[in-house]
């Protein structure tokens, strides 16, 4: 490491405000969202009436990829995001690629935006789905500069009414259901072949509920609760997404399901008027408004310690008398909207998502590895009792699964898309890399081995 460069370690702050309710709810918008209620559609069209089937391989795909961060948050307490596992566990240099890479994938937000756009025109058809895309994004962008105490309370009565109303949903279709879903051998059964189904099942990879790990700074247990809180996002993705995607392909014939980007077409055949658009607020936009109203704060604290330590402009870290980093949330609801006044589709944001963060998802799960090799004695107190064997061998996995993602976004895409996503990548390692060796670089550590109380609960 250049000797310009140091690393301070902070000592540990005072337990947060958090509970493990609270850690719930924050987890559970961030994974229930946009690819629920606009991604079955397309998902059918590679794969007919086995997009159920895709959906719980994406569950299972996704909580391997994302294992090694739910490891580390049951051994480490960590604050800023990805940016702080890799320049503790990884040095100076990789938390470069970290910072940058933060800078620009609010872009999946967009996603959510245009998704609560196509939801919310179904009520409003006077008002275009672009327009209400931005409006919603700034609405939910004003919410956050109110501060953590409100974007905590407003995630937990979101989430709430999120999960009664897609759990009641769910239960009652799936005594409507009507096309033969279950019959393997149908002519609308993995209609791409193996082909298909993969490409389903990657594109409908849900795991956002492991980003609930950078609240570790803001939580009361944060080794105890927070891997609770990701692992017990499991079993409702597996009932709620599995479900729905029963619902959504089997209610209607397959040809006026498959590409049709909402829900809408099932929940309506089978819904009455009033009780329709009850479920239309409760179940896809709530689950949409729960997704987005997580991205500012998912951005917030990589970008925020990232500033601190040199990589960015320490100017942004200016706070309002709310706590709240509103430059930093500004520069966050520029980049969610510059895809919707562009006018891209969901899934070609999708795609470009996986392309740009492959570089930075293999470099934090490589750092996770080293967990055993940084802190030898917390890892042996880890709260699932693996060796180190164990670890690498689970990592290794999410790496795999990680590159498979990016080949399959790769060829996803318009080729301009895929060379300028490879092409900023790269860009941002390299400016990493140059301001490492110029020096000036000052780390303030943000993960914390647990205090010896929480080690012994």
């Amino acid at each position: 490491m250049n000797d310009k460069n140091i690393i301070v370690n902070k000592p540990e702050p005072k337990p947060g405000i958090l509970e493990r309710s609270d850690l719930f709810a924050i987890a559970v918008g961030m994974v229930i969202g946009s690819g629920m209620v606009t991604l079955i559609g397309p998902a059918m069209a590679y794969t007919g009436y086995s997009v159920w089937l895709a959906y719980l391989t994406a569950i299972v795909m996704g909580f391997f990829m994302v294992f090694p961060y739910i490891i580390l948050g049951g051994t480490m307490r960590v604050a800023g995001g990805p940016y702080s596992i890799v320049t503790n566990l990884s040095g100076v240099s990789t938390g470069g690629l970290v910072a940058y890479t933060k800078l620009v994938t609010p872009i999946l937000n967009s996603s959510f935006a245009l998704a609560l756009g196509l939801y919310l025109n179904n009520l409003l058809p006077g008002i275009t789905v672009k327009a209400l895309a931005i409006a919603g994004v700034v609405i939910l962008f004003v919410l956050n500069l109110l501060g953590m105490d409100i974007f905590a309370k407003v995630s937990k009565i979101l989430s709430t009414v999120l999960l009664i109303t897609m759990v009641l949903y769910v239960v009652f279709g799936l005594t409507q259901i009507r096309q033969p879903i279950f019959n393997f051998s149908g002519d609308k059964m993995f209609t791409g072949g193996f082909k298909g189904f993969m490409l389903a099942a990657l594109l409908l990879i849900a795991n956002g509920y492991y980003n609930v790990l950078w609240y570790g700074k803001d939580a009361k247990r944060a080794t105890k609760d927070v891997p609770f809180a990701a692992m017990s996002c499991v079993p409702c993705l597996l009932f709620i997404y599995v479900g729905l995607a029963m619902v959504t392909g089997g209610v209607l014939p397959h040809d006026e399901v498959a590409g049709v980007e909402t829900i809408l077409p099932a929940a309506q055949e089978i819904l009455p008027g009033i009780v329709y658009k009850l479920f239309m607020i409760g179940g896809p936009i709530m689950a949409i408004i729960t997704t987005l109203n997580g991205v500012f704060n998912d951005v917030r604290y990589p970008i925020a310690q990232a500033a601190k330590d040199g990589w960015l402009p320490k100017g942004i870290l200016k706070e309002n008398r709310f706590g709240a980093p509103y430059l930093i949330y500004t520069y966050t609801l520029i980049v969610v909207l510059l895809p919707i006044i562009f006018d891209m589709s969901i899934v070609t944001i999708t795609n470009i998502f996986q392309v740009i963060t492959f570089f930075m998802n293999v470099t934090v799960v490589y750092a996770i590895s080293r967990l055993p090799k940084k802190y030898p004695d917390t890892w042996k107190k880890n709260k699932f009792h693996l060796s180190s064997a164990g670890l690498y061998v689970f990592c290794t996995i999410s790496i795999i699964i990680y590159t498979i993602i990016f080949i399959k976004g790769i060829f996803s895409i318009k080729l301009v898309y895929a060379v300028s996503a490879v092409i900023v990548m790269v860009a941002l390692i390299l400016i990493g890399v140059y301001l490492t060796r110029k020096g000036g670089i000052r780390i303030e550590t943000s993960i914390w081995q647990p205090a010896e109380e929480e080690k012994n609960e």
